[in-house]
């Protein structure tokens, strides 16, 4: 996979998240009785779907996954793109003793990390299937931002090279754009392996916010 240049990872990633809508044939019989709803989750497909599943609720900011989900194995900093906006990259800031901080690998990732990453993508796609007014006011207002997202996620699910956890615990997901402009789309991993996920009404109150500056600069949700 890592041999794939950007365009076609970012292609796969695309085909992967778009799973859930013709899986109905091929994925597992939903069982009522399981903590996900899905069972036999196997191979990527199914997990994005199962991803896909649990952070539909666009206004559902803290969300819990099931055991059997895990995060798919592919790299999904190539993000996803909508009419708009788009979500690339990662940055992972590691709350444990040693953990990484604005640290650019995928591969650097903690297993329930990567897991949150993941479900903050599919959560970036279910909004943008039906963003807010606000965001293309704010596009209007600031045609200097290009809609562009970076997918950071702060990991407490962790822990050092000896088992010990992370400081404190994931309490609510943000976006937020820095000093310079770069707008964040933040999520957050709990020690119990939960997300916390931008929602739809924080895109809107970040929107909202920004478009009475004169610029995205510093805004935050």
């Amino acid at each position: 996979m890592q041999n794939l240049p950007a365009m076609g990872r970012a292609l796969l990633i695309c085909v992967l998240l778009g799973a859930a809508s013709f899986l109905g044939g091929c994925a597992p019989a939903l069982d009522e009785d399981t903590e996900t709803g899905i069972s036999d989750l196997t191979g990527d497909e199914n997990q994005v779907a199962a991803i896909k599943k649990a952070v539909g609720d666009v206004d559902q900011e803290h969300v819990v996954l099931g055991a059997s989900i895990v995060a798919p194995t592919i790299d999904a900093s190539t993000g996803s793109e909508s009419e708009g906006a788009s979500l690339f990259g990662i940055d992972w800031h590691q709350k444990w003793a040693g953990g990484k901080s604005s640290d650019h690998e995928w591969a650097n990732g903690s297993d329930l990390g990567r897991r949150c990453a993941w479900a903050s993508i599919a959560r970036f796609e279910a909004i943008m299937a039906d963003p807010p007014e606000e965001l293309a006011d704010l596009r209007a207002k600031h045609d200097d931002w290009d809609g562009a997202f970076t997918n950071w996620n702060d990991d407490y699910g962790g822990t050092t090279k000896d088992g010990k956890p992370a400081y404190g615990d994931a309490k609510a997901a943000r976006i937020m754009a820095t000093p310079s402009g770069a707008v964040k789309w933040v999520s957050a991993t709990a020690k119990d392996g939960s997300c916390y996920l931008p929602t739809k009404a924080m895109l809107s109150a970040f929107a909202t916010s920004c478009a009475k500056k004169s610029s995205v600069a510093g805004c935050s949700s």
